[in-house]
């Protein structure tokens, strides 16, 4: 009898296994690579609507965030927003830089020396020794400060849920679907902007007093539909604001899918 009752419960125990698996199989539902090339795609577009970085300054590293699954809302049986991100960091690459100037200006001297050579023209030489090393000097105090420059990290994210309170005074720009937000990170002179993009949440920013985007109950239809996307952008301030006011915020918002 205590043997029949250990096999029940056996029996049991591994049938509740079973649904669980089950049921936890039902969950881990996979996106097609297609689907996250959608998403990759649109991360890539939000980046090139950033426009050209400012002079002095390159990319000196990208990643991204990719998606892979999507979960179903069990009441509804709709889609939850799926999220995904990138970052990209730019610096003022200084070593590249001085490189290159460094071999401009020795070719350039090299070449004026060997026509005073020629000409046996000895005061032209000194003059241009002397001028040769004001110049690297110059250019060795130029590398010293951008290796000092800080340098600007850019994240990009979809399907974000922020929650921000809109201090007037932090407005930096703002216009249909669009709000940018300067805050202090750090140093006086460091800065970070926050972009949102929502044509729904923030169809009229005007009468907003807080950044919401809120997520549609019951979740969307498409799987790689993407609501909102915010920039954040940190570094110098005068760059990053500067650089923020340059977006273009129209082909941002392209990238959302204004159909819920």
């Amino acid at each position: 009898m205590q043997r029949r009752k250990l096999d029940i419960v056996v029996m049991l125990l591994v049938s509740i296994a079973l649904l669980s698996a089950s049921a936890w199989g039902e969950e881990e539902n996979y996106l097609t690579r297609d689907e996250v090339t959608v998403i990759k795609k649109k991360l890539v577009a939000i980046f090139t609507a950033l426009g050209d970085a400012p002079k002095g300054y390159g990319k000196e590293d990208e990643n991204y965030n990719l998606p892979t699954r999507f979960y179903k809302d069990r009441s509804s049986g709709k889609i939850n927003p799926i999220q995904a991100s990138a970052s990209q960091r730019f610096g003022v690459g200084a070593e590249k830089k001085m490189k290159k100037s460094e071999k401009e200006l020795g070719d350039y001297y090299r070449k004026k020396m060997l026509e005073a050579q020629a000409r046996n023209d000895m005061e032209e030489m000194t003059r241009l020794s002397q001028e040769m090393q004001m110049k690297a000097g110059q250019a060795g105090l130029e590398q010293m400060e951008a290796e000092r420059a800080e340098p600007v990290h850019i994240d990009v994210s979809l399907n974000s849920n922020p929650s921000q309170t809109i201090d007037p005074d932090n407005v930096v720009f703002e216009r249909p679907g669009v709000i940018a937000l300067h805050f202090r990170e750090g140093d006086e002179d460091k800065a970070r902007i926050e972009v949102y993009f929502d044509p729904v949440s923030l169809k009229d920013t005007k009468t907003l007093s807080i950044v919401d985007l809120k997520m549609p109950e019951g979740g969307v239809k498409n799987k790689t539909t993407v609501l909102n996307a915010t920039i954040r952008m940190s570094g110098p301030a005068d760059i990053v604001e500067a650089w923020a006011k340059k977006i273009d915020t129209k082909g941002v918002l392209t990238q959302i899918d204004v159909g819920r």
